[in-house]
């Protein structure tokens, strides 16, 4: 294996701890989300629900540019879209903005 595939597949790795990291993390900080945000444990929930909506419809979208494309910039473009839309959940201060945020807060492109 080459130095540039090892790179690419720590990188890829690293990605997706980090995609584990945050779909436990919202769960393990619901009541202090819901009490900054105003936002029943229904509203939470739907939160993950949107994402997994999301996520459902992006992976084979990515796929298919993925094999269209030249894949690094499939895989760069959707890198790009998620710290576009983490920012987003970041800067957010109530519960739509949120909503819409962390929808889009997926990683489109890595397949």
């Amino acid at each position: 294996m080459g130095e540039a595939a090892r790179r690419t597949l720590v990188l890829v790795n690293l990605a997706s701890i980090m995609e584990r990291a945050d779909e436990a993390l919202l769960p393990a900080v619901y009541r202090e989300v819901g009490e900054a945000l105003h936002a029943t444990p229904t509203g939470l929930g739907a939160l993950t629900l949107c994402r997994s909506f999301v996520q459902a419809a992006c992976y084979p979208l990515a796929a298919c540019a993925a094999v269209r494309y030249d894949r690094a910039r499939v895989v760069a473009l959707g890198a790009f879209l998620w710290a576009a839309a983490t920012f987003l959940v970041a800067v957010s201060d109530n519960f739509a903005q949120v909503a819409i945020a962390r929808g889009m807060n997926e990683p489109k492109g890595i397949t």
